[in-house]
Formats: structure tokens, sequence, C-alpha cells
């Protein structure tokens, strides 16, 4: 019977040490306790290569300690890890990775220093030293989280023209675009976007078809629909709550965000209401409606997932060490608990492992 292999991350401040790996069965139940893979300081965010032969993890560890990005191999028949290759981050811990679409770069940021570090990937998938750093400087109106610029995600655009940097400090998505050759970023003249005041615009996902983009806004507590052209960049189109209407918006942070392979449907989590919020997805415009939230029966859900069938949506609430499953139905995007356990101390990444 088919099982899902899942890597876990957390924040190693406490009792947790890393990297962990986790089975699922079919039916959507945690098999085994969490088994510890590889100890790394506070792995917060990971990348798996298209042939799911390797995972990238980068660190976000203590306030005075630089960031690592990690490359292990993955063993096809277990899922166990084998360090590949590591590199000490230019500057303090890294909360995001992203590649290339010929994974020949690893884009990194740091949150806390606002800087985006390119390292290439040689022919052995070993990490090279960091060719490229762009740093943002700038500021926004909510004092206590934007009193400078904080890039915090990645994510390169259907067509590869652009790297799109969503920077929570600046409420701004600033474009660059990639020398192939080199993997140095280079601005995107006029093509940065300026989001609402106080937004702070955290992970972003773009339609399968390239046209759309959503951007989970951590400040607000709303998912900003934005239209996408080549030539002329993004369009903000329409800003969508992602609460339930009877929650504060003020007491909420979204964190991830997902949008399914046929594009019908986006996921986001909410920390604060702790929920995963359903939007169904208009083909039309790209414009999003809350169809449901699902309570994640714990606090803080800062990462979850779809398996790679979207038959399951597995999160994890940082705050209460715990996750929990859903099955999904395809047609209606609904999702039904199937499982909810404690995990391991402040578990806060996901990936689905091998095939």
């Amino acid at each position: 019977m088919k099982q899902y292999y899942i890597y876990l991350g957390t924040q190693t401040h406490k009792s947790s040490k890393g990297i962990y790996g986790m089975r699922i069965s079919a039916d959507g139940k945690l098999e085994e306790e969490p088994q510890l893979l590889m100890q790394q300081p506070s792995p917060t965010y990971f990348y798996v290569s298209r042939e799911h032969d390797f995972l990238y993890a980068v660190s976000e560890p203590g306030e005075e300690e630089k960031g690592l990005i990690c490359v292990y191999a993955i063993d096809p028949k277990t899922n166990g890890l084998s360090l590949h290759s590591k590199k000490v981050a230019a500057g303090r811990g890294l909360c995001h990775i992203e590649m290339d679409e010929a994974e020949r770069y690893a884009v990194v940021t740091c949150y806390e220093e606002a800087t985006i570090q390119v390292y290439p990937v040689d022919t052995h998938r070993k990490l090279m030293p960091m060719f490229c750093l762009r740093r943002h400087i700038g500021s926004g109106p909510v004092s206590e989280r934007q009193e400078k610029a904080h890039a915090h995600s990645a994510v390169f655009t259907k067509d590869g023209a652009y790297v799109v940097i969503c920077d929570l400090g600046m409420d701004t998505l600033a474009l660059y675009q990639m020398n192939e050759e080199t993997g140095k970023l280079h601005r995107a003249i006029g093509m940065n976007v300026t989001m609402p005041p106080g937004s702070g615009p955290r992970h972003m996902v773009m339609s399968p078809d390239g046209k759309y983009a959503y951007v989970a806004c951590e400040l607000s507590s709303e998912i900003a629909v934005l239209a996408y052209e080549k030539e002329t960049g993004f369009t903000l189109t329409e800003r969508v709550s992602t609460l339930s209407p009877e929650f504060p918006s003020d007491r909420n942070y979204p964190a991830a965000i997902r949008i399914t392979q046929d594009g019908r449907y986006l996921y986001v989590s909410n920390r604060g209401e702790d929920s995963i919020a359903l939007f169904k997805v208009n083909p039309q415009n790209g414009h999003i409606s809350l169809k449901n939230t699902y309570s994640t029966r714990g606090w803080y859900p800062r990462d979850f997932i779809l398996t790679r069938d979207e038959r399951l949506l597995i999160a994890v609430n940082q705050l209460s060490d715990n996750m929990v499953i859903f099955r999904r139905e395809p047609e209606t995007g609904e999702l039904t608990l199937t499982d909810e356990k404690t995990i391991v101390n402040a578990p806060v990444a996901l990936i689905e492992g091998s095939k």
C-alpha cells in the first residue's frame, strides 16, 4: 500500500535536533514517531530536487549565528539522508530557499539582514561559493515588524523572466532578472510592485499557467491577487481576507500558501485563528473566494504541504508541537481530518521525500 515519506524541519532552541523523517499511510495516518535523520541547527525551509534525489535545507539559528545551507543526498529506497555539501551563509539565519528551473542556482533569503544570496550548484550537486548578494534597504508603517527591510522568500515566474522577492519590511515585491550563465541578479528597473502599506508580503505562489500570483500578506491577513505579463510585470487586482469573518485580523499572521496543480484551489495557513483557509479560484480572472476554514487543532501552523498526488494536506503547529493530517477531496478541495498527533518540539517545515 502507498506510503508518504515526509521530511520535518524544527527549531532547535529547545529539545529538537534538526531534520526528522516520518511515514504517513495512504489513508492519512502517522505510522510511526518522527525519526531524527540529521542534526542541523533550526532547519526552517526545504527544497527537494525535481528527481527527488537531493534535499536542500536552510538554517535559521540564533541571533548571532550565521545561516547554513545543507544539501543531502536522498536514499531512494529508505529516504535516509547523507550530507552531500554545505555552505555557511553570508550573514545570519536564512528563512527560504528556491532554485531556478535548471536547478543550477540556489537562491536563499535572509530575513534579518534583508539579503538575497545566490549559490551556484555544480554538476555533482555540490554548492559552490556564493556568487551574488543583494541587500534591501527600506521600511514600512508597522514599526515593530517593519523597522527595516526583511526579505522573506524568492519565487521564479513560470516563464523564468524574473525572480520575485517578497519583502515583508518594505511592503514590496522586488523583481530581479537572473543571468543564466552566472546566476547574478540584476534589478528589473521599474518593475517592483509597491504593496498596500502595512500588508507585509511573506510568501507567493503562481498559478500553473503563470498568469496570476497569490501573495500571503502576513501583517494584514490577506491574500493579494496579481495579474502577470512578462512585458509589464505584476498588477494588483484583488485583496481578500484569509480569515473567517468573525476573527480579528490584528491577531493573525498568515504563513504558508499553496495552490493545486490544476489551479482551481488555493490554501493558506493562519497563525492566530490557527486554521487552514480554502479558496476557490476563478479561472477567468484569477480572483478567489473563501470556501471554508479548518482548525489545525493546535497553535501557530507555520507550514503545511499538499502531497504530490494532492490526496493529503499535512500541517504542523509550531507552538503546540503537533501535526494534523487531512484527506483532500479533489473535486471540491474540501478537507477531512484523518489524524492529529503530538510529535517533536517546534515543528516548522515540511516537504515530501522520494517517490
